[in-house]
């Protein structure tokens, strides 16, 4: 086996791990595995063919991944979530983040409240959803109503 193949070898295997996990981890493998397969087949020394699948695979990293990452929002599930944020909606139940209480309603869910600045907020207060954590919304006093 030649170099060469040796090279394409660790190309596709770098594109079939990229495939299965999709998570722009071994792609640029892939492309400095071609580079120096090219670089083999050519008669180069192995130093230059492992010297450029480094420098390949590295560039392509450090250069491409932010910019594809950003545009494919990888490791993100876009969700109506980020919508409710600055929302403003009715106390159901006075929160008291030191008794655990505290209740919003959403359309038909409800959900449990907690103040940011932990100040106990009364039942029918209006306030607005400054952050959400899991199941909570953190909610502030809205402005007009303090």
């Amino acid at each position: 086996m030649s170099y060469g193949t040796f090279w394409v070898i660790v190309a596709t295997l770098a594109l079939v791990i990229e495939i299965i996990t999709l998570g722009l981890s071994t792609i640029w493998f892939t492309g400095g595995g071609i580079v120096a397969a090219i670089i083999g087949y050519l008669g180069g020394p192995l130093w230059l063919q492992v010297l450029v699948f480094i420098l390949v695979s590295t560039v392509l990293l450090l250069a491409v991944r932010p910019l594809a990452k950003s545009k494919l929002a990888i490791g993100t599930e876009k969700t109506n979530i980020d919508t409710l944020i600055g929302r403003t909606e009715k106390i159901l139940t006075t929160v008291d983040n030191g008794a655990g209480t505290g209740m919003l309603r959403l359309g038909d869910v409800e959900w449990r409240a907690v103040s940011v600045d932990g100040s106990v907020i009364p039942e029918g207060t209006l306030v607005v959803i400054d952050h959400i954590e899991g199941t909570k919304l953190f909610v502030r006093r809205e402005l007009g109503d303090l």
